[in-house]
């Protein structure tokens, strides 16, 4: 397996990258169309950059990463990794890879958002507004192992909340990493 420049890949494999974004993204509301992940793969190619792991001519997983606030923040959009090959460190050698990238252009900060639209943290199914900070202090994972626990592994950290952003009860986590440390 290798990692590489999604941007740079032939048709079948762009195919590939929107095919997973239909079939193996967990939040079903993400892309349930195949022209609106298609839409995304080239929206993300043509405003940020992509990194693809292969393995032969199978596209194992993917992500993106898009500028923000002139380039010194990178937001990782979307990530993806097949099923049946999670859990073997292809999605952590993918953030590695975008964090590589996104600090090469300059970015001192990356951020993301992960969806809670399926009642998995403590976020979920609860007005948030009465007290936004004593909800996110008390964040939990309800057993069900929401992304945020990986980003949280890889030294990323919960910088906010955006409530009902899916619909009512249904948040958007968002979570930042520090990439190069300024010199004062």
């Amino acid at each position: 397996m290798n990692i590489t420049d999604l941007g740079k890949e032939l048709r079948p494999i762009l195919e590939q990258a929107a095919a997973l974004l239909v079939e193996e993204f967990d939040e079903p509301r993400g892309w349930p169309t195949i022209e609106g992940a298609r839409e995304e793969v080239a929206f993300v190619l043509r405003e940020g950059f992509a990194r693809a792991m292969l393995e032969g001519g199978t596209l194992i997983g993917w992500l993106g990463g898009l500028p923000e606030y002139a380039g010194r923040v990178w937001e990782l959009h979307p990530i993806v990794v097949r099923r049946d090959y999670r859990r073997r460190g292809i999605g952590r050698s993918l953030v590695a890879a975008f964090e590589t990238e996104a600090r090469g252009r300059g970015a001192l900060t990356a951020t993301l958002g992960t969806d809670d639209d399926s009642g998995m943290t403590s976020l979920a199914n609860v007005d948030l507004y009465p007290d936004v900070p004593r909800h996110l202090a008390e964040l939990r994972d309800l057993g069900r192992n929401h992304p945020f626990l990986f980003y949280r592994r890889l030294g990323y950290v919960v910088t906010g909340v955006m409530p009902d952003a899916n619909g009512h009860g249904r948040p958007d986590i968002y979570m930042s990493k520090r990439l190069q440390v300024s010199e004062r």
